[in-house]
């Protein structure tokens, strides 16, 4: 499921950090914890087991700003309403909890010395869409509009180590993290999970791939970069792991504003997926 947020600026034109995922994310992560306590609630209710940690897996895009003028380290926004789309995993019967806990949500974003005060005005809900509903394997070409990050531990290095598109371990990787998130949603059994050697994944380098350095927790004692990749690649899964990448996002630290992409292949309205009970995915 997909949420598009528009977000109304209480007070502009209004100044913000170039490096805002981090405040961002918090907000967004508070909203999709208070989610999980009431499905959690709903089900201890109705007699089901709790099982499923059903809002963990969600990730979001950047904030769509019409009207900007950069300043350095710093953007003057110009527009009064800027957009937020939010995806993520979720069964029929708790995407109303979802759509009804941002309704009136107000929030800052920002730093220390510049934040904006903004307030949700509207919520449009719309279940994914993906190409080609009678094609499985399906092939689809992603652009990435938060960075893609990959990364593996050395055991000689005590922080992660950032992979770039053209490390022969970034696709390797990619599909082991894509499959992990399918595993924990689905909680199918291991003989219903889907081996690593039937997925095909290639990073198109005719777009060049873009580094990013974000920073999180920016001026405080926890501060650490993470470094992700704007770039375009193609991949050739199970239409439900194209989903789980699509709504959980690709890649890792997707709660922290990292791996939303867009398929880029036109998607008309008559191939929406349609949510079950049992599963939010097309069949």
């Amino acid at each position: 499921m997909e949420i598009q947020l528009t977000l109304e600026c209480l007070k502009y034109p209004a100044i913000l950090p170039l490096n805002y995922q981090y405040e961002l994310s918090a907000w967004v992560y508070r909203v999709m914890e208070q989610a999980d306590i009431l499905y959690a609630h709903f089900l201890h209710e109705k007699g089901y087991k709790a099982d499923r940690k059903t809002f963990k897996l969600f990730c979001f895009s950047p904030l769509r700003i019409a009207q900007y003028r950069l300043m350095g380290d710093r953007m003057s926004i110009l527009s009064p309403e800027v957009g937020l789309s939010i995806r993520f995993c979720a069964y029929d019967m708790v995407e109303e909890f979802v759509e009804g806990l941002f309704e009136k949500q107000a929030f800052w974003i920002g730093d220390r010395k510049s934040r904006i005060h903004l307030r949700v005005k509207s919520i449009c809900a719309a279940p994914l869409q993906l190409p080609h509903p009678s094609s499985d394997p399906l092939r689809v070409r992603v652009r990435m509009q938060t960075p893609l990050v990959v990364s593996r531990k050395r055991p000689d290095q005590r922080l992660d180590e950032y992979l770039s598109p053209d490390d022969p371990d970034f696709g390797p990787l990619l599909v082991e993290n894509l499959l992990a998130k399918y595993r924990a949603f689905s909680q199918k059994t291991p003989s219903e999970h889907w081996p690593a050697s039937e997925i095909r994944f290639r990073f198109c380098p005719e777009r060049t791939p873009r580094s990013k350095l974000i920073t999180i927790k920016s001026g405080t004692p926890q501060e650490t970069r993470v470094r992700g990749w704007l770039m375009d690649f193609e991949i050739t899964a199970p239409r439900e792991l194209i989903a789980i990448g699509m709504l959980a996002g690709w890649g890792r630290a997707n709660s922290q504003g990292f791996g939303f992409g867009e398929i880029l292949t036109p998607c008309p309205k008559q191939y929406a997926l349609a949510s079950s009970p049992s599963s939010p995915f097309t069949q």
